[in-house]
């Protein structure tokens, strides 16, 4: 499960995973960041501590351009994250990079310096 918390005001979209993903959910997400129709790009904190499984596999081509759209809208984002989830968070952040979005990766006992990082970078 993904809850998505959006504040375009302060610009920031914070999405948090919970028990079991799903790649739809993965797409879907996507979807929703692309959709948000903010003028600016926003920043993106992903809280991924709560995951206990995720069969992932990289996206469709559909899944793909959702996350084109994606990244479009996106100027930061900070992932926060188990050494577990090294391939999905990798996978993630050189596809964001190519649209020229900053990204990194922490663990979950700096989740407070990625929230900062976030917001002041």
């Amino acid at each position: 499960m993904i809850e998505v918390d959006a504040d375009l005001e302060e610009g920031i979209v914070t999405a948090r995973f919970r028990g079991a993903v799903t790649n739809r959910e993965f797409i879907d997400l996507a979807t929703t960041i692309a959709n948000f129709g903010s003028v600016d790009r926003v920043l993106v904190y992903l809280d991924w501590v709560g995951i206990d499984r995720w069969a992932f596999s990289v996206p469709t081509a559909g899944g793909v351009n959702e996350w084109r759209r994606a990244r479009k809208m996106i100027a930061r984002a900070a992932l926060v994250h188990q050494p577990r989830l090294n391939r999905q968070a990798a996978w993630l952040a050189a596809f964001l990079r190519k649209e020229g979005v900053k990204v990194r990766s922490w663990r979950p006992q700096n989740a407070d310096a990625a929230a900062t990082w976030l917001r002041i970078v």
